[in-house]
């Protein structure tokens, strides 16, 4: 998803209704921050609308859909937000997977827990001497928010990340920026599009055949999980597909 193509969401809204509507399986997967919900001034405050979680449930309930929601948030804060039973939820990049009939944990990523843990902690002791840093502690990464930092602010703070590592916890880490955001992972072989294929195998051998997969989602990141053929005009767009395939899926249902 780009904010960039009205008519693009209008094709895909077409394409996909009309083909769960006919009796097609679908494997819809979307990231949350920045595609279910807009980005916001505290991410704290990235609450799923009503309307937009109960689509979400229709799609959930419906035989022939399989539903993921992929984020960076951790496992455990993503299933709250959106909390629709019966979806797939993947945290940390889609390095901790969770749903009915499948779960993965990374395995060289538990191992590296400890080390992430400790420099998320170490980082959050550091907040409180940056203005406008956010430490975010997760159960396998940890995120920086720099949104409210000044830029010596954010000189301040990479030079403090830089620290923490080569002192406590030397260079195995994955590390790269989201969205006004500093990503820090286990360093592992494994992205959201790894993820991706794993919930689709995962789809593919409980959902009858011809089975369309969808992902969408908002930066680089999302795009390891599916280079972007359809670009929507932002979060609303995304909203309105929801809207209709959830329609679809009730027409199906009283068919």
């Amino acid at each position: 998803m780009r904010n960039d193509s009205g008519e693009h969401g209008k094709v895909l809204v077409d394409w996909l209704a009309p083909w769960l509507s006919g009796g097609g399986s679908l494997l819809f997967m979307a990231n949350y921050d920045g595609t279910l919900t807009p980005h916001v001034s505290d991410p704290r405050d990235a609450w799923l609308a009503l309307e937009v979680q109960h689509h979400l449930g229709v799609l959930a309930r419906t035989p022939s859909v399989r539903l993921a929601v992929v984020s960076g948030r951790d496992l455990g804060d993503v299933t709250q937000r959106v909390a629709v039973p019966g979806a797939v939820y993947a945290g940390c990049h889609g390095l901790d997977i969770d749903g009915p009939g499948i779960a993965f944990r990374h395995p060289q990523a538990i191992a590296q827990q400890p080390m992430v843990r400790a420099l998320g902690e170490s980082l959050a002791r550091r907040a409180s001497t940056i203005q406008g840093m956010q430490v975010e502690t997760k159960r396998l990464g940890v995120t920086v928010h720099y949104r409210h930092m000044t830029s010596e602010g954010r000189r301040s703070f990479e030079t403090e990340l830089s620290r923490a590592i080569h002192l406590s916890h030397g260079g195995r880490l994955k590390i790269f920026h989201g969205t006004k955001a500093i990503e820090i992972l286990p360093q592992v072989g494994w992205s959201k599009g790894h993820c991706a294929l794993r919930i689709r195998e995962w789809a593919l051998d409980s959902l009858p055949q011809p089975m369309l997969s969808v992902y969408i989602g908002d930066d680089w990141t999302d795009e390891m999980a599916s280079r972007a053929t359809y670009r929507v005009d932002g979060v609303g767009a995304v909203h309105h597909l929801l809207e209709r395939l959830a329609y679809a899926a009730g027409q199906r249902g009283a068919a």
